[in-house]
């Protein structure tokens, strides 16, 4: 089994992966991962979440992790090397602003991530969207006025958040979705996470090009790399490591990419019941 190659580097999906669906961590897996770290294996956290969204997970593992965030389209090395940036890949100017205007006219909300902060419109008929992505992230918002202030930038990552299930088809997610693949022409890569959430990011930036490029930091050979994932957007990370293993709980499509498959899932401390056996 590939798994069994001498191992550098841990990559882990946080939500469906190393946390709970109650978005804890286990104990066993806590443990394994610094069972692994004190063995000077490299344990690297990659998540859709924002910065400030994702560090309090390494300090409850008690590991200084290096950080794929944003999906990919930013990288951060370890909190003792100043969290310094790696690599970002924002999205492409104008198309910031396409997506603004969009959602300002049709009254969607948007996520907007700009310098590592996150801004969205001040408007009371969609705060129900920002509480549903702060009660599973924690992220904190900083609403504005008018966000077409921050219009001509290049912000990191955008969210749409809409409805799972509304009479109207126009507001749900797979809609919007269908729109921008046909409007935006491929120019960005679109990705479907949670079932409320569309994500647009750069073209070139997802979590298997996040970790390319932490790798060639560190100077680590994909050989060398295990990544654990469960979703599509893991999909990328998983190819690129040498050994990609999907949760019990993934996504078919997850499974097939994979060249393994846990036996316990998420909630269960699958990733530490697999690394337990290598």
């Amino acid at each position: 089994m590939k798994a069994e190659r001498d191992i550098k580097l841990i990559a882990l999906d946080l939500d469906g992966t190393l946390l709970t669906d109650n978005g804890e961590i286990p104990q066993e897996n806590t443990k394994m991962l610094r069972e692994f770290s004190g063995r000077d294996v490299m344990i690297v956290l990659s998540s859709g979440r924002m910065t400030n969204c994702v560090s309090p997970v390494a300090d409850i593992i008690g590991v200084d992790c290096p950080l794929i965030i944003y999906n990919g389209a930013m990288v951060r090395a370890k909190k003792n090397e100043d969290r310094k940036i790696i690599y970002h890949n924002p999205l492409p100017p104008g198309y910031g602003n396409k997506i603004l205007d969009y959602c300002i006219e049709n009254r969607f909300h948007l996520n907007y991530y700009l310098d590592d902060v996150l801004y969205a419109q001040k408007d009371e008929s969609l705060e129900k969207y920002a509480l549903i992505y702060s009660r599973q992230t924690g992220a904190e918002f900083r609403f504005l006025e008018d966000i077409r202030d921050i219009e001509g930038n290049s912000p990191t990552k955008l969210i749409l958040i809409t409805d799972v299930h509304n009479a109207n088809r126009l507001r749900t997610r797979d809609f919007q979705y269908e729109y921008f693949s046909k409007t935006l022409d491929g120019k960005l890569n679109l990705i479907k996470t949670n079932p409320e959430y569309l994500e647009f990011l750069n073209r070139e930036a997802d979590k298997g090009i996040g970790l390319r490029e932490l790798a060639e930091f560190y100077g680590i050979e994909r050989e060398s790399i295990i990544a654990f994932g469960d979703g599509e957007n893991d999909i990328e990370m998983l190819e690129f490591a040498g050994t990609g293993v999907a949760l019990s709980n993934a996504k078919e499509k997850v499974k097939q990419t994979a060249d393994c498959v846990t036996e316990k899932d998420n909630n269960a401390a699958g990733v530490a019941d697999f690394l337990s056996k290598l």
